[in-house]
């Protein structure tokens, strides 16, 4: 056999190659899709084109590029942040917006001047408010005090009630260097010694950012002791080393604070729906926490995300890239809590026009910088919603697709390496993988207005933990990050447009989206914790362990149907829409029989296992069975509570409502006879809704807790508060 030429054999290989070619390219798989959303890809991206991480970020250096002292002019006209952003919405041609104020009849004490100087043995200025924003502590008086500077280290009342004791006059005329502002009775401990000033430090973590000063608090309104001032770590410290060093030094304490007429300001913009009665969804993020302390990431970063929200969708609608919505889109920049809480009392009802909120506080953070995590508070189980699932849903389409690629069935945009797949990213901020964490509802920003029972409106919670910089001076907006913010705005656009335009097309991937994220849950917290009643009961208590884990099975299904129920509230209605909902509600009936086996079935093992081995002679017992309802729960079943129509929307805390502390001030032991702790009695008023039973109400507390309560305890309670007005058993107002 001859060997081949060169030439030969070339062509011969470029031949195969060429084979090869067409046959991988005949073969080469389809690359993986991209992570579902109940939004079409098209949608995804209109919102990602238009949404800007940069503009959040330049109007976040507007807003709060740095603290300040306020212009007396802001008290009685409108606040800085107020104007601001309400012109921002403005010169979007967006004239659906208005400023709401709401005037009190009350005085706050707002620090003017403050200073903080060392007048010996050298002169030096240590701090001065304007430059240094958290200087004075809040309860300080107007004073100019000039001292010796002493220590007082840590102790509880008793050891400085000692220390002090033991020192004569040794503290008189002095300030003194303290680990934490004092409040009473510590303060007039101090008073009482001659004590003129403490000077403290506030820091999240000294070493990390010994130049930080946290905004802080005391009691110093006394006749000697009346200033606080904080300064940071790294002053603090060298203080005292001076002092513990022997050195004697005086300093100089000046603080000028005046009495201030308070006020309630909001910001109020809106995109109309086309369907304006109907239920819409509302974006929350407070403007001001305070008047004094502000902070560029808590929270204007989540006014000015949200204001891009409001910006980019009005364009995408104007532009006609985007139908006008359905439901309407509101969004209330007010003071934290308090405000949204002024903001509903001044409309009643208002809560009646929504289906969730979507509440932004601290999402600006660059969460390299802060080690930290974009976290989702979840709706509270008395209020299970759509929005969990579909947040879960858009936050992973964002995380699977800015994050590296590695493993085969991950979406892929360019061949070979690892990049991320559809980058959404700003080029003058980070390129930070995105990271985020789901946990159960918790509180402290203004979702807690809308979960409140009395307004009944679902509510989560978009926050940033651990930040490194919260409600410090430092909070400026170098910890924020373009992409971040973007990346947020993205997030919180999908959930809005789902939320406000759930056509037929949107909601059968919405059912699949919450359907998918409480099988989740109700695996990872449900299912073990009901299972491990049963493991861990006894003989003698295993019947009633089995039948408060099959109410914690329940509770668990009945969250997760009345999850995938509230789509109701925004979906068109049609039978397309209306099938999609009731197939998915249809599975979890089944999943609840097929749960409710499972717990009886281990309760049968666990039975066979605790009792001995039955002899001829013994009598066969029955089997465990799901417990019948008796007459007691068949009475309480047919008893449903709902609020009385005068507190619904009007009154928002049970303990400040005058004829519920009037009774409770009239039998202090009314609440310790019902046989519930404080916590339950909460939930009770957390689970009255007009359509649950006091039997589901009490079963609810169960699920929740996994602990006993009796029907007669949950009766009780609601007896009384039907007695002060809160609830009746009546037509229902919910």
């Amino acid at each position: 056999m001859t060997r081949p030429t060169t030439a030969r054999r070339c062509a011969s290989m470029a031949a195969v190659c060429l084979v090869f070619a067409c046959v991988l390219g005949a073969q080469a798989p389809a690359p993986p899709a991209l992570p579902k959303t109940p939004l079409e890809q098209d949608v995804l991206n209109l919102l990602a084109n238009e949404i800007s991480g940069q503009m959040m970020f330049n109007n976040d250096v507007l807003l709060a590029g740095a603290p300040w002292v306020r212009d007396k002019a802001e008290f009685t006209g409108t606040f800085y942040e107020a104007q601001q952003i309400y012109d921002l919405v403005r010169s979007y041609g967006i004239e659906t917006t208005r400023i709401e104020r709401s005037a009190t009849d009350r005085k706050i004490d707002y620090p003017m001047d403050g200073e903080l100087w060392v007048t010996s043995p050298d002169k030096r200025l240590v701090a001065r408010l304007g430059a240094d924003a958290a200087l004075v502590a809040s309860g300080s008086s107007t004073a100019d005090v000039t001292g010796e500077l002493a220590y007082i280290p840590p102790g509880n009342d008793d050891q400085l009630k000692t220390l002090l004791a033991s020192s004569g006059d040794r503290f008189k005329g002095r300030l003194v260097l303290m680990w934490n502002h004092v409040r009473d009775p510590q303060a007039k401990l101090l008073d009482a010694a001659g004590v003129q000033g403490v000077i403290s430090f506030s820091s999240r973590d000294r070493y990390l950012d010994p130049d930080q000063v946290v905004y802080s608090s005391g009691a110093y309104k006394n006749p000697t002791l009346k200033v606080g001032l904080t300064v940071s770590w790294r002053q603090w410290s060298e203080l005292l080393e001076d002092v513990q060093g022997g050195q004697k030094i005086v300093v100089r304490a000046k603080t000028r604070i005046e009495s201030v007429p308070d006020k309630f300001e909001a910001v109020y913009s809106w995109i109309p729906g086309t369907e304006p009665d109907a239920k819409g969804v509302i974006f929350t993020g407070h403007l001001f926490e305070g008047i004094v302390k502000r902070g560029a990431n808590d929270d204007m970063s989540g006014c000015v995300v949200q204001l891009e929200i409001l910006r980019a969708l009005n364009r995408l609608i104007a532009s006609g890239d985007l139908p006008k919505p359905r439901r309407t889109i509101y969004f209330l920049w007010p003071f934290e809590i308090s405000g949204t809480y002024q903001f509903l009392k001044e409309h009643p009802g208002f809560g009646d026009k929504l289906s969730a909120n979507i509440n932004m506080d601290m999402v600006g953070e660059w969460l390299r910088k802060n080690n930290g995590l974009m976290t989702m508070s979840e709706c509270p189980d008395h209020l299970p919603c759509y929005i969990d699932g579909l947040a879960k849903s858009v936050m992973n389409y964002v995380w699977r697709t800015n994050d590296i690629v590695y493993l085969p069935d991950a979406p892929r945009s360019r061949p070979g390496g690892q990049y991320f797949p559809r980058p959404m990213m700003e080029k003058n901020g980070s390129d930070d993988a995105f990271r985020f964490f789901i946990h159960r509802a918790t509180g402290g920003s203004d979702h807690i207005c809308f979960n409140n029972p009395s307004v009944g409106v679902p509510g989560i919670e978009l926050f940033t933990w651990p930040d490194q910089w919260y409600h410090a001076d430092t909070d400026t907006p170098d910890k924020a990050d373009p992409t971040e913010m973007k990346r947020i705005g993205f997030i919180g656009a999908a959930m809005a447009w789902v939320a406000a335009n759930a056509t037929d097309t949107v909601v059968s991937p919405l059912a699949d989206a919450v359907s998918e994220f409480g099988y989740a849950r109700v695996a990872e917290r449900d299912v073990p914790r009901a299972l491990a009643l049963v493991e861990n009961a006894n003989a003698a208590g295993l019947e009633a362990a089995m039948a408060t884990s099959l109410i914690v099975a329940d509770f668990a299904v009945d969250r997760e149907v009345g999850a995938l129920r509230s789509i109701e509230d925004i979906y068109t209605a049609t039978p397309a829409a209306k099938t999609a909902v009731t197939n998915k509600v249809q599975q979890w009936e089944l999943y609840r029989a097929g749960l409710k086996g499972q717990i009886v079935g281990f309760a049968r093992l666990r039975a066979a296992q605790l009792s001995p081995a039955p002899s001829r002679t013994t009598r066969a017992t029955k089997p465990l069975a799901e417990p019948a309802l008796t007459p007691v729960q068949k009475k309480y079943d047919a008893i449903v509570p709902c609020l009385d129509g005068a507190v619904k929307g009007r009154e928002f805390a049970l303990n400040s409502y005058e004829k519920y502390a009037a009774y409770m001030k009239a039998n202090p032991d009314a609440l310790k006879k019902t046989g519930l702790t404080p916590q339950q009695a909460t939930s009770v008023v957390n689970y009255v809704n007009g359509r649950r039973s006091v039997l589901k109400i009490r079963n609810s507390l169960v699920g929740e807790s996994g602990r006993e309560v009796t029907l007669d305890s949950v009766a009780a309670y609601l007896d009384i508060l039907k007695a002060v007005g809160w609830v009746n058993y009546g037509a229902g107002t919910n």
